[in-house]
This record gives structure tokens, C-alpha cells and sequence, in this order.
């Protein structure tokens, strides 16, 4: 991490776009609306707690305006009133979304005044308005990890940080089943897959914590019907997961194969067979062979 100091901007701005230092406390604005900002500090946006309060959503719950002048689409915003402290972790929810944020440092003036501070976090956070003095430092381009600077003021001095307005939502993860015969639509009605899984991984919306995976199987059998697959996977860019199945051989005739997809519970990114029941279904496709035939199963995991 470059380091910053107390009359200019870390060096970790030149390695990112800047999209605006502006005057009036207003960043430039990106497509799509910040909704709900959350409030901040001591017992209201830290350490787990749900900062806004509430699930209202729309409208502004912190303390002032966001920073951020608009969030990027699929986004809202979150807010800390103040310079934000090393150590702490803020939490904003909206409409029943929530992201979380941990300031993992912070850079001082003498006087004690935060200049800069990173973060990191486990959920999506695509865009951050740090306000320092009459203007407002906006970066995006996923700044998690870099050293983020207030700007530095009309007599060329660094400013303090007065406020930090942070676009973000959960990032999603997802169980994908392998598996003879139908879906399960609901684990808590219907228990779990147990013996009929073929194969099953898990993987977040970026494509991280890819977990369990055997991309390819030359044969495996499950009651009585023998499957081999390929590619089996999942694409970021698309949201979806795939895979191409092959019957080899079946005591009985047709064999039903199903890939299907779930929305793993929030803050957790692999299988869990103790939150079984609160994965949520999001999406199947089920193909009935007869041996020597094959199909292609893809689904969608969006929402």
C-alpha cells in the first residue's frame, strides 16, 4: 500500500481513474440512483449493526446527503458521518440489501485529523466519495485495498476527511447441484439432495471462492443411471452456469439429470449443511436420457 502524507494525495490515486474533485460536496454522477444512505457512527453502522436503522430504502436515513451524487445501477449508498476509524467495520442496509465495509487503516495529520484511510470487505463496493473541505474525491473502479485521500483544499493544504459515502450491495453466492431426478425447490420441505448429487461447487457473482468443483468426470453413477460431464462451471460475465452431460450406461431407461442453482444465505460464500434450509432456489433445467445421449444444461442465477 503506498502511504500517504499530510499536503497531497496518496500515490494510489494516480493508479486509479478519478472520476471528479469538485466543488459543493457533489461528485460527478454514473448511471443509476444511490438510494437509503445509512447511518454512520458509534452503535449505528458498526461493528455488524444494520446501519439505516430500518429497511425503508428509498430516501436518505444517514446523516446529511450521500456524497456520492448517483450509484452505479444495482447499488445503494452508505454513509459515514466523520472520518471513519481504523479497525471498524460499517454496515448499511437498504430494501433488505446490506454490504459491509472495515477500514483497515487510516493516515493522520499531526493534529490527529484523518486524511486518508483503505478498506476492505466481502461485498460488492464500486464506487467511494471521500468530502474533505468544499470538495469531494470520487473513485471507482473496485478501490477496495488502495489508500483513498479527501482532496486537497483551495490553499493547496490536504483536507481533512469530513464524510465518506460508499455505493455498494452484498455480493451473491452460489450453491450449484448436479443431480438424478428433479430440483428441490425447497430444502426445508423436501430435505437435501443426499445420495442423488453427481457433483456439486460453489462460487460467488465474481467468480471468487470457487469451492468443490470437478469441472470434468468420465463416469459416475447414481442410481443406477452412469453420467459423465464437461465444463462444467460458471460464467461471471453471464451469471450462469453450464455443463454438458452424457448418459453412459443406465440399469433403466430414460435417466433424469437436473443442474440446478441457489442462492447461498448472506455472508456466506460455500456450502453450509447447517443453513441447508435457507438456501434460497433460484433456477433448474432438467433433460430426460437414454443411454449415449447427451444435452447441454445451463441456467441463470440471477434473481
Amino acid at each position: 500500500m503506498t502511504g500517504a502524507d499530510e499536503t497531497g494525495h496518496a500515490a494510489s490515486i494516480d493508479r486509479r481513474r478519478l472520476l471528479g474533485v469538485i466543488g459543493g460536496g457533489a461528485a460527478t454522477a454514473l448511471l443509476g440512483t444511490g438510494v437509503g444512505a445509512a447511518k454512520p457512527g458509534h452503535g449505528n453502522g458498526k461493528n455488524g449493526n444494520n446501519g439505516n436503522g430500518g429497511d425503508n430504502g428509498n430516501g436518505n436515513n444517514g446523516v446529511g446527503p450521500c456524497t456520492c451524487d448517483g450509484c452505479p445501477e444495482g447499488t445503494f449508498c452508505g454513509k459515514i458521518e466523520g472520518a471513519p476509524e481504523a479497525g471498524e467495520t460499517y454496515t448499511f442496509g437498504s430494501d433488505g440489501d446490506s454490504f459491509s465495509v472495515t477500514i483497515e487503516s487510516v493516515t493522520e495529520k499531526e493534529e490527529g485529523e484523518v486524511t486518508c484511510f483503505s478498506f476492505s470487505t466481502d461485498d460488492v463496493v464500486e464506487q467511494v466519495c471521500v468530502k474533505g473541505g468544499p470538495d469531494t474525491a470520487t473513485y471507482d473502479d473496485d478501490p477496495e485495498g488502495d489508500e483513498l485521500c479527501a482532496p486537497t483544499n483551495p490553499g493547496g493544504q490536504q483536507a481533512a476527511i469530513s464524510n465518506v459515502s460508499f455505493c455498494g450491495s452484498a455480493r451473491e453466492c452460489y450453491q450449484i447441484d448436479l443431480v438424478e431426478g428433479d430440483a428441490i425447490i425447497d430444502f426445508g420441505e423436501e430435505g437435501p439432495y443426499g445420495e442423488r448429487k453427481f457433483e456439486d461447487f460453489s462460487v460467488c457473482e465474481d467468480g471468487s471462492n470457487l469451492t468443490g468443483l470437478e469441472s470434468d468426470n468420465d463416469g459416475q453413477s447414481v442410481d443406477g443411471c452412469t453420467v459423465s460431464w464437461k465444463g462444467l462451471g460458471f460464467d461471471e460475465s453471464t451469471n450462469t452456469a453450464g455443463v454438458d452431460v452424457t448418459l453412459e450406461s443406465a440399469t433403466s431407461e430414460p435417466c433424469t439429470v437436473t443442474l440446478a442453482g441457489y442462492l447461498l444465505p448472506d455472508g456466506e460464500t460455500k456450502f453450509n449443511s447447517g443453513s441447508l434450509e435457507e438456501q434460497e432456489y433460484r433456477n433448474h433445467e432438467t433433460v430426460s436420457l437414454n443411454e449415449g445421449e447427451s444435452a447441454t444444461l445451463e441456467i441463470s442465477l440471477d434473481g
